[in-house]
């Protein structure tokens, strides 16, 4: 019984090491959607004045982008996908200070300059 446990624990940190491993060559899924809903709802939320919407799905992408630029920069051979994460980082905490601010005209013009360095980033490093 000691030793089928033993072994079952083995091949469960065997598994979890493997997927570890490829985790970190290529960017979770989960974390690319989340970034796009949040982004969606960035759009809505300035579109509609809801300054506390707003505010924390620009809070929450510009922590992903952080992910995303930290990702790129251990990866090591993407430099345009460093600046562009970086990019979208600081686009995303500007929109923050200008939501604050309640200047809604340049924070949707922010958000779409956001979306389209999105875009361009997937141009290039998106996997179909």
């Amino acid at each position: 019984m000691r030793r089928r446990r033993a072994m079952a624990t083995a091949l469960a940190l065997l598994a979890l090491a493997g997927g570890v491993r490829s985790a970190t060559d290529e960017l979770d899924s989960d974390l690319m959607h989340a970034i796009e809903d949040s982004n969606k709802s960035l759009a809505s939320n300035i579109a509609t004045h809801e300054a506390k919407g707003a505010s924390s799905d620009a809070k929450e992408l510009t922590e992903m982008f952080a992910q995303v630029e930290a990702f790129y920069t251990h990866k090591g051979d993407a430099p345009d996908a460093v600046e562009l994460a970086k990019k979208s980082r600081e686009l995303s905490l500007r929109i923050q200070q200008l939501v604050g601010a309640a200047d809604y005209g340049a924070a949707t013009e922010a958000a779409t300059t956001l979306s389209r360095t999105c875009k361009t980033c997937h141009n290039f490093y998106k996997k179909s």
